[in-house]
């Protein structure tokens, strides 16, 4: 249930006004009219006074984690443990290889660097070693920039290796496509998990417990869905699947979220955790409009692809987003429209941890009515 703003200071103009000029006629004993130079005055100090009102107002609201921002909202998430997420770096995992036939053998030390078309640059989490009988390792490696600059890269595309490790010839590619990589925490994000905070107090395994210590690994997680016995799992099994800001979380994200929550402190003993990838349903939009004769085809056809896709990247925030052909209709018919035919998708009911993909969005004009 929403709760009202709460008012702690009253900030009426007219109520301020009418108390000053109450105020003076009683000081003074005269009447004051709207027209005398000393109604001006007065309209000035009211005016200077509902400032300084508008702004107690709102540094109380900052005491409170609805409607309290940055700095105010880390110093409210102290109080419960929680701290707001720095900038993240991306990650990937390399895969170096060497000839066999140098029969090649080493340690690819901790740091290696290489990078992505001249562009970002990725360095080796950990040393590695290399035998004459495996010439080849895998090994995660981070973006040496915070942000989303270090996202996206897609296999193959990290290929330049910027450091000499080897006397002998060596190639290396990313065999996954980097993520991870975000900006500090936003507010929304710290405030959600401030309100989560208290279920990480016990480690009696909660929903809300399992939710909280997942958004804490990353602020890419964006939303997180918790399965356990109440969904058919077998007693003690929980599994975790989480979505990003770019949808599907990396493997390398998903190999940090299962260490933090498979401590010993954060999770039961009895309790066996899998962090999972969601599954994906991808879908397809395609409507035909109808419009009004006096509407303007390119601006309408313009409005309602924007509304359409719009609502789709907010819907592809969560998970378990049912897919409803009329709330798709609904979103298409903006100011111009006077009907549309829907031709995909078809309704489906999805599982709380299932994620809905719009993969095409074909929005085309069919013809014209008077209405």
């Amino acid at each position: 249930m929403a709760i009202a703003e709460p008012d702690f200071i009253d900030r009426d103009p007219a109520q301020i006004t009418s108390e000053i000029i109450a105020q003076y006629e009683e000081a003074s004993g005269k009447k004051l009219y709207p027209a005398q130079a000393e109604r001006l005055l007065i309209d000035l100090i009211a005016y200077r006074e509902n400032l300084v009102r508008i702004a107690i107002q709102e540094a109380a609201k900052q005491n409170l984690v609805a409607y309290s921002r940055a700095p105010m909202l880390d110093y409210l998430g102290e109080l419960v443990g929680v701290h707001r997420l720095p900038a993240q770096p991306a990650k990937t995992t390399l895969h170096f290889s060497f000839s066999a036939a140098h029969g090649a053998s080493g340690i690819i030390p901790k740091g290696t660097r290489v990078s992505a078309c001249d562009s970002v640059i990725f360095a080796t989490d950990e040393d590695v070693r290399v035998l004459p009988s495996k010439p080849e390792a895998a090994v995660t490696a981070t973006c040496l920039v915070t942000g989303e600059a270090g996202n996206g890269w897609e296999p193959a595309q990290i290929s330049a290796l910027m450091d000499r490790i080897s006397s002998y010839p060596v190639k290396v590619t990313n065999l996954t496509t980097s993520a991870g990589g975000c900006d500090e925490e936003s507010d929304d994000a710290l405030r959600e998990r401030i309100r989560l905070a208290p279920e990480s107090f016990s480690n009696a395994g909660s929903y809300g417990a399992y939710r909280f210590h997942t958004l804490s690994v990353s602020q890419s997680i964006i939303d997180v869905a918790i399965l356990g016995p109440d969904e058919g799992l077998p007693e003690g099994c929980v599994e975790i699947y989480p979505l990003t800001l770019n949808g599907m979380p990396g493997t390398e994200l998903l190999a940090q979220i299962q260490q933090e929550v498979g401590k010993d402190k954060k999770r039961p003993l009895t309790d066996k955790v899998s962090v999972k990838l969601p599954p994906r349903v991808p879908y397809q939009i395609r409507a035909r409009l109808t419009l009004f004769t006096h509407a303007d085809q390119a601006a309408t056809l313009a409005a309602a692809r924007a509304a359409i896709e719009a609502w789709t990247q907010q819907r592809q925030t969560r998970l378990g987003q049912d897919i409803v052909p009329n709330q798709i209709i609904k979103v298409l018919q903006v100011d111009g429209v006077y009907d549309v035919a829907l031709e995909q998708p078809a309704k489906r009911e999805l599982l709380a941890h299932v994620w809905a993909e719009c993969t095409v969005i074909d929005v085309t004009i069919a013809g014209v009515s008077d209405g």
